[in-house]
């Protein structure tokens, strides 16, 4: 299998080995792609809960600039479904950036996260009131076999017809279902003038598995900036092909449900002699058939 390594972001510290590794990725939360919370629960149905907490495992640091600072915070709530916190993102001049990755799915073809990929996102206050974070697959569009093909697919939502960008409120965003942009040039899909969302760049995923039918995903990566000064956010709820990621202060504390206690056994006497009915307390019948009592108990 061949290898090489990705750097993630423009400066990105991390080095993913693995050619054939593909990653994958309060308030009323506003549904892209459908409009009716239902949906929320089926893509996320089948899936299991990783609880992030404040050391952000298993998220990594890939570039943090400047001022960018990402924690986990209840300063903006959570959104529908996750719970009382969020992971906080800022970047108070156009210079600063943070960005965050996972790559606990590493392995999954670009098509599973059509019907999956998804994130919720706050807006507190921004420079410009269009911006928010934005998710991003770190991509092999070559596969597993073939030296290269790197490139960073990413998701915004001002690049989404129908995406909300009101401040101040949840929206869940399902990413799966909308356009991303490459920062790379991905034969058959993107070519050298469309490498920039604001240029016409954006594509639907399933051009892009259409265009490399071996592509397949490093790495999910949240990311803030640079080009975002002023920008104070949050970010809750990434949904993989596999994983729901619900970034919280402390672990969830699970309360068994509280059950009636067993109902207690009985045992009926011993049949009075003469085969007489069940007798009283003691077993004892009155020899005529007729018991004394009812069970024994």
């Amino acid at each position: 299998m061949a290898k090489h390594r990705v750097t993630l972001g423009r400066r990105g510290v991390a080095a993913l080995v693995a050619a054939g590794a593909l990653v994958i990725g309060g308030a009323t939360a506003t549904m892209i792609g459908t409009g009716n919370a239902d949906v929320l629960d089926a893509l996320t149905s089948g899936t299991t809960t990783t609880t992030v907490l404040p050391d952000l495992a298993p998220f990594t640091k890939d570039d943090v600039r400047g001022a960018g600072k990402a924690e986990v915070s209840d300063e903006y709530g959570a959104p529908t479904g996750g719970g009382k916190a969020a992971l906080r993102l800022s970047t108070p001049t156009g210079s600063d950036k943070v960005s965050y990755y996972s790559t606990e799915d590493s392995g999954t073809p670009l098509a599973e996260w059509i019907p999956t990929a998804a994130y919720s996102a706050y807006q507190g206050a921004a420079d410009n009131p269009i911006q928010f974070p934005s998710l991003q697959l770190i991509v092999d569009y070559n596969g597993p076999d073939v030296a290269g093909g790197y490139s960073a697919l990413t998701y915004e939502p001002v690049y989404n017809e129908g995406a909300s960008t009101t401040p101040d409120e949840w929206h869940r965003y399902l990413a799966g279902a909308g356009k991303w942009c490459s920062t790379q040039v991905i034969p058959g899909v993107i070519d050298s003038d469309h490498t920039k969302c604001s240029n016409d760049g954006a594509k639907l995923l399933s051009d892009y598995v259409t265009g490399s039918p071996g592509i397949v995903v490093q790495a999910v990566e949240i990311n803030q900036g640079s080009g975002n000064p002023g920008l104070e956010s949050a970010v809750d709820l990434i949904s993989t092909p596999s994983t729901t990621y619900d970034f919280e202060l402390t672990k969830p504390v699970i309360i068994p449900p509280i059950t009636d206690p067993p109902t207690p056994t009985t045992h009926p006497g011993t049949p009075g002699e003469h085969g007489g009915g069940w007798g009283n307390g003691h077993g004892n019948g009155n020899g005529n058939g007729n018991g004394n009592g009812h069970c024994g108990c």
